[in-house]
């Protein structure tokens, strides 16, 4: 009886799970149809994979060729891209070492320096390179109409430049306008403050239909690209300051008539532009037309957008005597390239000549964002069209050079009267 009992559950057993297996068996004869599946070889593991659903499947079907096939492609990819870093590092080893052993520093700030050193193709004739300069000099400026006996207008200024190949290394060298040509770099930096007054200081209260007290303190950063080949020169500078009291215009000028007996107190400087942000964009390009041992003539180009000054400008500079080629360097007299061709001595003339349309002017018009100033002039009152000319002579000797300069502007305002000062210049080579 009871080997009778456990056939039968045996035969219940097999009854009920036959029907599964076939069942499964078609499903998985519809699934391959339906993938279009061939060759099955279920049998075998190493033969078997999982496709992108999860389901096993054997080693002849599509969906294991395609995925072999993709594998094959990445390899394939990867080791192509292997072999042409690999191309790529060689070449630029190869190119550092020739310009280490030519002494050359390239300035990698540069798109075109770039581009030329991480390219697959090596090429020893550097058709673009544009150096980093290792010059350092420091330039003191100084403006003032006590030459030309007048207190009016521009009235004052003090400007502190320095070049170092250091300076490169700030975050604002990268928003300089880059180079395409083959040239040097200088990096520089500058602080300045300026000072305008109306035409009468002796005399309190606001001057209507005069320019307004005011005072700006400037600290900038600027790029200067010299190509000598082509004679060409390319600056850039970024400006950041403050126009109103804050510039301590008001202070210094009461401080430096109050010490000399034979000047008054200034008065009327509580009304002047009050504080506002400067934030400024300059470019200046300079292309030279004739160049000689005795003579010059370069053009220029100049542009300005930003919180202090919006312009346009053109004109040229004319050189006559002692000198050396004004695109050959930048400095006092290229005396450290020990050229032959160059004299350590410099003495020579020179006159500028630039005509700039105006569109704004934040020491007459007051600041872009700061409309509390109690005295400015309305933009229909600022002259448009503007010509500024100087006649000056340069001494210059190994790493120093000395400038004396005579302005002369033209009415800015409605009513204002042509403008002169006097500047000097003292350049030293560090």
């Amino acid at each position: 009886m009871k080997k009778s009992l456990l056939f039968f559950l045996i035969l219940l057993f097999f009854v009920k799970c036959t029907p599964d297996e076939e069942k499964n068996a078609s499903d998985q004869e519809s699934f391959m149809k339906k993938n279009h599946i061939a060759n099955p070889n279920p049998g075998t593991k190493e033969n078997e994979s999982l496709s992108s659903n999860g389901k096993t499947l054997p080693e002849g079907s599509v969906l294991i060729k395609r995925s072999r096939l993709r594998k094959k492609e990445r390899i394939d990819l990867q080791s192509n891209e292997i072999q042409s870093t690999r191309i790529i590092d060689s070449t630029l080893y190869k190119k550092l070492n020739i310009l280490r052993n030519a002494d050359i520093d390239l300035d990698l700030s540069e798109p075109v320096n770039k581009a030329y050193l991480f390219s697959p193709v090596e090429n020893q004739g550097f058709p673009s390179m544009i150096q980093l300069s290792h010059d350092r000099s420091l330039k003191i400026s100084f403006d003032n109409d006590i030459f030309d006996n007048t207190d009016r207008y521009y009235t004052n200024g003090v400007r502190f430049d320095f070049i170092s190949p250091f300076l490169k290394q700030s975050p604002l060298a990268s928003l300089m306008v880059p180079y395409w040509g083959k040239g040097i770099n200088y990096y520089g930096i500058w602080i300045g403050q300026n000072m305008y007054t109306p035409s009468v200081t002796k005399i309190g209260g606001i001057h209507y239909g005069d320019r307004p007290y005011s005072a700006t303190l400037v600290l900038g950063t600027f790029k200067i690209s010299n190509d000598a080949g082509k004679k060409f020169r390319q600056t850039s500078e970024l400006d950041l300051g403050i126009i109103g009291p804050s510039a301590f215009g008001d202070f210094l000028q009461k401080t430096v008539h109050s010490n000399l007996p034979t000047n008054s107190e200034p008065l009327g400087w509580e009304y002047q532009i009050q504080n506002d942000l400067i934030l400024n964009y300059n470019l200046t390009y300079e292309k030279g037309l004739i160049s000689s041992r005795w003579v010059e003539l370069n053009a220029n180009a100049t542009g300005a957008l930003g919180t202090l000054y919006t312009n346009m400008g053109a004109g040229f500079q004319f050189r006559a005597g002692l000198i050396n080629p004004y695109f050959g360097s930048y400095g006092c007299s290229n005396s450290k390239a020990h050229n032959k061709e160059y004299s350590k001595f410099q003495i020579y003339a020179f006159l500028t000549s630039l005509g700039r349309l105006v569109g704004y002017d934040a020491t007459l018009e007051g600041g872009l964002f700061n409309k509390s100033s109690i005295y400015t002039l309305t933009r229909k009152e600022v002259s448009p069209l503007t010509y500024q000319g100087s006649l000056g002579i340069t001494l210059a000797y190994e790493g120093f050079k000395i400038d004396f300069e005579q302005f002369l502007l033209s009415p800015e305002f409605h009513g204002c009267a042509w403008h002169k000062w006097g500047h000097i210049g003292l350049t030293i080579e560090i």
